[in-house]
């Protein structure tokens, strides 16, 4: 199939212009339309990684078109594709205070209004397709229109609230999940000063280039536990969210990892009960979770599964990858020219609806 591109602006609820790129099959009976994560991402997300160059969303279009699919997404508020590396992004710092949680649920919204208005796609099927932060934000954005999608994919989904994950994030969790798969302790859950030395992986080498076994051991106890990061990021965290109750933007933006803003932060923690949401849903709801996502615990899949569960709700479906990172180990394609078992699955499923 050859693959046709389309650019659209679609007018949001607040008046502010989506920049979409859509593409397309010659035939196709579905839309995907895909809602970004976290932070500044264009329609392209280009970007420069170990020196290869590449466009996230071909792998996207290309496997959509494939299966004849058509595949929708767009600008996060405020920014646009530039020819600067490493992301290639130009941010217009005034505009980007508009993308929060609110204005994303209701562009998902609008873009779904779009095409069911558009004579020519208002019969199509729609999926929507988000990944961590867009797989918060799609529940959302379908509650009040679940009678316009045909079903939502969740790739990395967070049962908890963000501010819940923070609190995990800097506790050593995040740390924890990278320590034990690096050094392959993930059933043990620690990791002592002889295995540390043993490095099996050789991550000493490269990762952990010039780290002592007694520079993670913070509290001396003999084992590299949460307990040692926590006591590690424990004034990182303090900063943090100090920097967000007292709207430190500019800390925010030099210090944290990804640039968002206060507001951002403060509309996730005060976001309604995710599983609330979910349970009120019929359509079909597939998550797809690596088992090694040092972003979210693994916890999170079981408990939405029990709350479906106790609810007699059938129509939650899960899949989980083991040795899958937070991208669905995403980079394999890029960098190896090799499709990971996570997304092969999230391309089968989208076929299968």
């Amino acid at each position: 199939m050859n693959l046709r591109t389309k650019y659209y602006k679609v007018k949001s609820f607040d008046g502010y212009n989506l920049n979409c790129k859509f593409d397309y099959p010659e035939n196709f009976d579905t839309i995907a339309i895909f809602c970004h994560g976290s932070g500044p991402n264009t329609y392209d997300n280009r970007r420069l990684i170990n020196g290869i160059e590449f466009n996230y969303y071909d792998l996207f279009s290309k496997e959509f078109n494939k299966k004849g699919i058509a595949f929708c997404r767009w600008n996060t508020r405020g920014c646009k594709p530039s020819d600067i590396p490493p992301d290639f992004i130009e941010i217009d710092d005034e505009k980007y205070k508009s993308y929060l949680p609110s204005s994303s649920i209701e562009d998902v919204v609008e873009v779904i209004r779009f095409f069911r208005k558009t004579s020519e796609y208002k019969e199509k099927r729609i999926i929507l397709i988000g990944i961590s932060e867009g797989a918060t934000i799609i529940p959302f954005s379908a509650k009040n229109i679940q009678d316009e999608i045909d079903a939502l994919l969740l790739l990395s989904f967070s049962y908890d609230n963000l501010k819940e994950t923070i609190e995990w994030q800097l506790s050593g969790g995040s740390s924890m999940v990278n320590m034990l798969k690096w050094f392959d302790y993930s059933l043990k859950g620690y990791i002592t000063e002889e295995d540390f030395k043993l490095d099996k992986y050789g991550v000493r080498k490269t990762v952990l280039k010039d780290v002592d076994f007694l520079d993670l051991d913070v509290n001396r106890d003999g084992k590299l536990t949460s307990d040692d990061y926590a006591l590690m990021l424990k004034d990182y965290k303090i900063e943090l969210f100090r920097a967000i109750e007292e709207e430190d933007d500019e800390w925010l933006k030099e210090n944290y990892s990804v640039y968002l803003t206060s507001r951002w932060f403060k509309e996730h923690f005060d976001l309604p009960s995710i599983s609330d949401v979910m349970l009120f849903l019929n359509i079909p709801i597939y998550i797809f979770q690596g088992a090694d996502d040092a972003n979210i615990p693994i916890t999170d899949v079981d408990k939405i599964q029990k709350d479906f569960k106790n609810n007699h709700k059938s129509n939650l479906k899960l899949f989980i990858f083991e040795e899958h990172d937070h991208d669905l180990n995403y980079l394999w394609y890029p960098l190896y020219n090799k499709i990971s078992s996570g997304l092969q699955k999230v391309f089968e499923v989208a076929s299968s609806l």
